[in-house]
C-alpha cells in the first residue's frame, strides 16, 4: 500500500484498539436501547472485519483477542472470566475461530488488492514509457521524411533541372543546323519536366517545405488546393478559427497528417461530394473537425477489420492523435456520412 501513515505499527495497533473500544461503547448503547436480547458479537464482527482489512493479519488476530477479552470479563455473565452457560462458551469459542478465520481472508485480500495496485502502477509506467517510445518514434519518422524529402529536392531535383537544362541548349544548337534530332529531343524535354513533377510530389508527400516555411495554416492551404485539383468532384469547405501562433510547434505535423490522412481516407471510400474542415481553440484546447456528407460505413465492423485501407487509417490516426496527447472520437453510419473529431489540450 506504499508508505503511509498506517504503515508504522504503533499507529496500526493504536487504532485497532480505538475501533475495538468504538465497537465495546456501541455495543453499550445498543443494548439499552435494544435489551438484554441483542445477540454478543452483533458489534465485535465488523469491527474485527475493518481492522483486518485495513491494517492487516496481526491488527486483525489482536482486536480478536481483545475482543474475547472483553466479551469474556464484562459482556458474558457472570462478569470476571467466571463463564457458566455452556452457549455462551461456546459463541465466545465460534466468534475466536470465525475473528482469525475474517482476519486471514482479510489478509489474502488485502494483499491481492495491494499487489493489483502495484500491477496497475507498473502498467501504468509501461504504457507511459510505450507512449514515450511511440512518440519518438513518430517524430523520428518525420525526420527522417523531413531528410528524405531534402535529400530529393537537393540532389535529384537539381541534377533533373540540370539534365534539362543541358538538353534545351542542346535542342536549341542543334535545331540550328537540322530537324531530325530536335524532334526527338522535343520528345526527352516532356518526359524529363514529368520527372521533376514527379519529384516534386514525391518531396511535398514526404514532408511539405511550406509546413516548415509558411506554418501550418499555408500548409493546410495548400494541400486543399492540390487535393480538389486532384479530386475535383469533392468540394472542401474550410473554417480555419485559429491563428498559426495558437498551434504549438510540435503538434502542426500531427494535425496536418491527420488532415491528410482523413482526406485520403474520404476520396477513397466516402463517394463523397462535400467535406467540412474545421480547426478551432475552444476552452484552451485545439480541436480538429473533419466532416464528409458520403456513404458512411459500419464503424464497428471497420475498426475490428485490419485488411481494408480505411480501417488502417483510422488506426493511424488515432494512434498519431492519442500519442501526442489528445483524444479521437469518430462518427459514422451507413447512409449518414462521417465525422472524424480530435482534440489536443494546449
Amino acid at each position: 500500500m506504499g508508505v503511509g501513515l498506517f504503515d508504522r505499527t504503533w499507529i496500526r495497533y493504536g487504532f485497532t484498539i480505538g475501533v475495538v473500544a468504538v465497537a465495546f461503547l456501541l455495543r453499550l448503547v445498543l443494548t439499552k436501547w435494544v435489551g438484554p436480547d441483542l445477540p454478543t458479537f452483533v458489534t465485535f464482527y465488523p469491527a474485527v472485519m475493518l481492522v483486518a482489512i485495513v491494517f492487516g493479519l496481526w491488527a486483525g488476530l489482536l482486536a480478536t483477542a481483545m475482543v474475547a477479552g472483553i466479551s469474556a470479563y464484562w459482556v458474558l455473565p457472570p462478569e470476571g472470566f467466571a463463564i457458566e452457560l455452556l452457549p455462551d462458551l461456546v459463541g465466545l469459542c465460534v466468534f475466536f475461530g470465525m475473528g482469525v478465520l475474517i482476519s486471514i481472508v482479510a489478509e489474502f485480500y488485502r494483499r491481492a488488492r495491494q499487489q493489483a495496485h502495484e500491477r496497475s502502477l507498473e502498467l501504468a509506467r509501461a504504457n507511459e514509457a510505450l507512449r514515450d517510445l511511440s512518440t519518438r518514434l513518430l517524430s523520428a519518422h518525420e525526420e527522417e521524411r523531413k531528410k528524405i524529402a531534402g535529400e530529393i529536392h537537393d540532389t535529384l531535383g537539381s541534377y533533373l533541372g540540370a539534365i534539362k537544362f543541358k538538353v534545351e541548349s542542346a535542342h536549341l544548337e542543334i535545331g540550328k543546323t537540322a530537324s531530325g534530332p530536335t524532334e526527338y529531343l522535343n520528345t526527352i524535354l516532356p518526359l524529363i519536366q514529368e520527372c521533376i513533377e514527379e519529384c516534386r510530389r514525391i518531396q511535398m508527400d514526404l514532408r511539405p517545405s511550406i509546413l516548415d516555411d509558411l506554418g501550418l495554416l499555408a500548409g493546410l492551404s495548400w494541400f486543399c488546393r492540390t487535393f480538389q485539383t486532384t479530386y475535383s468532384n469533392i468540394q472542401i469547405e474550410r473554417e480555419i478559427e485559429v491563428e498559426e501562433g495558437d498551434v504549438p510547434t510540435p503538434l502542426k505535423i500531427v494535425v496536418f497528417r491527420v488532415t491528410q490522412e482523413a482526406m485520403n481516407n474520404i476520396a477513397k471510400h466516402s463517394k463523397a461530394d462535400l467535406v467540412r474542415l474545421r480547426l478551432r481553440k475552444v476552452d484552451g484546447a485545439i480541436e480538429l473537425i473533419l466532416e464528409d456528407n458520403g456513404q458512411g460505413f459500419n464503424l464497428e465492423k471497420v475498426l475490428n477489420s485490419e485488411s481494408t485501407g480505411r480501417g488502417l487509417g483510422l488506426s493511424s490516426m488515432r494512434e498519431r492523435i492519442e500519442f501526442s496527447g489528445g483524444s479521437f472520437a469518430i462518427e459514422s453510419a451507413e447512409g449518414k456520412g462521417t465525422i472524424i473529431h480530435a482534440s489536443w489540450p494546449c
